[in-house]
């Protein structure tokens, strides 16, 4: 769909009573969500990726606890982890967008095609618990509610991850995929120090952040960075709506967030997106915003941040330090 009626049509609905449903309607009548194009895989992945990821740096996952932020319209992440044997997901929204046909869409997505669970999870797949809590599922019959009882997960919205009603060194894992570059700097810095708080020792924060230009995934005619052509002002008029929000944020920008909040930083992953590397090279008119800022640096078009919360102190405790391994991840 080319961006800019896609961008017209979100703001336009946005502006609309009861702007939620009708946008989920209109996703489930022609957009990714519709019946017979929904795909949890996605979603499945970065869980599994999450579970890799932690357990390379020396995070056992099973019996631990995970906090994410923004739920999004399905449990796709919770019951992933859920799977891979996390004892609890506490999952949190500013939005009530949690769909429960949708979920139990996704349920079925995993009970029903073998094979592609099983290329989903991998080696992941053949550990006794998760085909414990598989059968379990494929033996499910019950709404959302009761789905939520017997895997353990707690959805709270609408809820500010930044102030959340949980105590103090409760949370093993704090995590999120593709949610912060929907989110202004000044609140993720809120939301950093709040995972400070309910980190136990030692507690790892793990977050998947997509920094592309978001219509650049339905519409091939622009780029990933085809959005720092505008000044603030612009990209607000065309997509300052919140179905569109996007802070544009570089991956540099995020590390120094990160730092800035007292997170220490011991895994980083990025992917640059050639083809915006080379329209950059080529000319590509950017704003002034971004105009200063090398081409490498504006061209990432994911980045994974892996840290651990510092005490205040400054110290990291004997056991943080048992489970840092950062070389293994940095690249």
């Amino acid at each position: 769909m080319n961006w800019h009626w896609k961008a017209r049509l979100a703001k336009l609905i946005a502006a609309l009573p009861m702007s939620d449903a009708i946008y989920y309607r209109v996703q489930r009548c022609v957009g990714s969500l519709h019946p017979k194009r929904y795909d949890p895989s996605e979603r499945l992945r970065a869980a599994t990726k999450i579970v890799h990821w932690a357990e390379e740096l020396g995070y056992r996952m099973e019996g631990r606890s995970f906090l994410e932020v923004g739920t999004g319209r399905t449990l796709d992440i919770p019951l992933a982890l859920w799977l891979c044997g996390a004892a609890r997901v506490l999952t949190v929204d500013l939005n009530t967008y949690l769909a429960e046909q949708l979920t139990l869409e996704s349920v079925a997505f995993l009970c029903c095609r073998r094979a592609e669970t099983a290329a989903i999870f991998g080696e992941l797949a053949d550990r006794p618990l998760f085909n414990e809590r598989l059968n379990q599922l494929r033996q499910f019959d019950g709404r959302l509610a009761d789905l939520m009882l017997m895997t353990h997960i707690e959805y709270l919205a609408p809820t500010d991850a930044a102030c959340l009603s949980v105590p103090d060194r409760s949370v093993d894992f704090h995590i999120s995929f593709t949610v912060l570059e929907h989110i202004p700097a000044s609140i993720i810095a809120s939301i950093l120090k709040e995972a400070g708080r309910v980190l136990t020792p030692g507690g790892l924060l793990l977050h998947i952040i997509d920094p592309s230009d978001h219509f650049s995934h339905d519409d091939d005619s622009i780029t990933a960075i085809n959005f720092l052509q505008f000044s603030d002002r612009e990209w607000t008029r065309l997509a300052g709506n919140k179905f569109m929000y996007h802070n544009r944020l570089r991956a540099y920008e995020y590390v120094e967030l990160f730092k800035r909040a007292g997170v220490r930083l011991i895994g980083q992953r990025e992917a640059i997106d050639e083809q915006s590397l080379a329209v950059l090279r080529n000319g590509f008119g950017l704003d002034e915003r971004f105009c200063h800022i090398d081409h490498e640096h504006l061209a990432v078009r994911s980045i994974i941040l892996m840290g651990e919360a510092e005490s205040p102190a400054g110290r990291v405790s004997p056991e943080t330090q048992r489970y840092s391994r950062s070389s293994a991840l940095t690249q």
